[in-house]
């Protein structure tokens, strides 16, 4: 599948989702929420940050509460409604909407200054890019928008994720990987979407290279399926 109609397919998917509210995030990734209260609080307590592929602001918000000047961009323009939402329930001020804009799919440079930024965060985002060159040419453009010295924080997946390991139907030549949810009892049934797999740690590093690497992290989400932590006993136990 070539990348321009991975890249569409993906758009087209997730402009459906939220126009269903599907997939409506209110509240941060607890990753996210763990890199901030973890490293930023000391190393970068303040300044502006840019959520790249924001959707619903579910992220965005978490660091304007936590007193961030906060910029977002997302390529479907489904997801105003969900940010206002957002805004609105956390009793936001309406305005901050307007730091959130569409990007066109075929984009080639970012709406900001050079050295822009203090912090880009991009949380499960990047791996709809669709090929290693596009993924790299994003980072290029990112690294222009951040101020030298600046933090980054990104998510991919890997083999060992568990979508990849449980969800994956066909692949579609090179690295690109088709994931299904067929399960009605699913959180994201019928999501279907292209994913860009990340084989290992070296290849992570090579595609971020435009960036100093602190530290990489793995983490599954498999437990977003458990439906009860426990059973209930039977008479015999």
């Amino acid at each position: 599948m070539r990348i321009k109609q991975a890249q569409e397919a993906n758009k087209n998917i997730w402009e459906e989702a939220y126009i269903k509210q599907t997939s409506f995030l209110r509240y941060p990734g607890d990753w996210i929420a763990r890199f901030h209260n973890m490293y930023l609080k000391e190393h970068q307590p303040s300044g502006r940050v840019l959520d790249f592929g924001c959707g619903s602001a579910n992220n965005s918000i978490f660091f304007i509460r936590s007193g961030y000047d906060v910029y977002g961009v997302d390529i479907t323009d489904s997801v105003h409604e969900l940010i206002s939402l957002n805004l609105e329930f956390y009793g936001l001020d309406p305005s901050y909407h307007e730091r959130f804009q569409d990007i066109p799919l075929d984009w080639t440079k970012l709406p900001y200054e050079d050295n822009f930024f203090d912090i880009i965060i991009s949380n499960q985002v990047l791996y709809y890019l669709s090929s290693e060159a596009e993924i790299k040419r994003v980072c290029k453009e990112l690294s222009r928008c951040l101020k030298p010295g600046g933090i980054v924080f990104f998510t991919t997946m890997g083999p060992k994720n568990y979508y990849m390991a449980e969800h994956t139907k066909e692949i579609h030549g090179g690295k690109v990987h088709e994931v299904r949810f067929d399960d009605p009892n699913h959180r994201l049934y019928p999501l279907r979407e292209l994913i860009y797999l990340v084989e290992d740690e070296d290849e992570l590093k090579s595609l971020f290279s435009e960036f100093e690497c602190i530290t990489t992290g793995y983490f599954d989400q498999s437990m977003f399926d458990v439906r009860n932590f426990f059973r209930r006993k039977t008479e015999k136990e």
